[in-house]
């Protein structure tokens, strides 16, 4: 996959939600496998892959991903501290507010794309939600 299409499409993403910490995960052998992520001060990229090394996130064995997979429906949590769908990765990286958008191909996840507030949290609206997904299906028509 080309990450020229990610960066536009993180970028767009960014200037709808104002939310600039974006990663793009493909789910290969039931795990996350960290692709691609913004470069923020909050977190940056190394840091990013290297907590997903250390801490392999696992399909089966979280909520909020086996919710996802089987929905293949986006999810948003707005105040991940007291949500009990949050996951342990959450906290790892420090995030207080998410939308984690699945990249369907084939009837399958294969993908998804976590748009993180980290230091505070942010309301992500219907609107955004179904403007950033039509987005990622446009841009990432055919890839995965």
């Amino acid at each position: 996959m080309e990450l020229k299409r990610l960066e536009e499409l993180f970028q767009k993403i960014v200037e709808i939600t104002g939310v600039q910490d974006i990663g793009y995960h493909r789910i290969e052998e039931g795990r996350l496998k960290p692709v691609y992520k913004t470069q923020t001060d909050t977190l940056g990229i190394e840091k990013w892959k290297t907590v997903h090394g250390q801490n392999p996130v696992y399909v089966k064995e979280t909520y909020i991903l086996r919710e996802i997979t089987e929905k293949k429906q986006p999810v948003e949590i707005y105040d991940t501290h007291n949500d009990s769908r949050s996951a342990d990765a959450f906290f790892l990286f420090g995030l207080d507010s998410i939308m984690i958008i699945p990249v369907v191909r084939d009837d399958e996840v294969k993908a998804i794309i976590c748009v993180a507030a980290i230091g505070k949290q942010h309301q992500f609206t219907r609107e955004e939600m179904d403007t950033c997904c039509n987005l990622a299906d446009n841009y990432l028509q055919g890839t995965y």
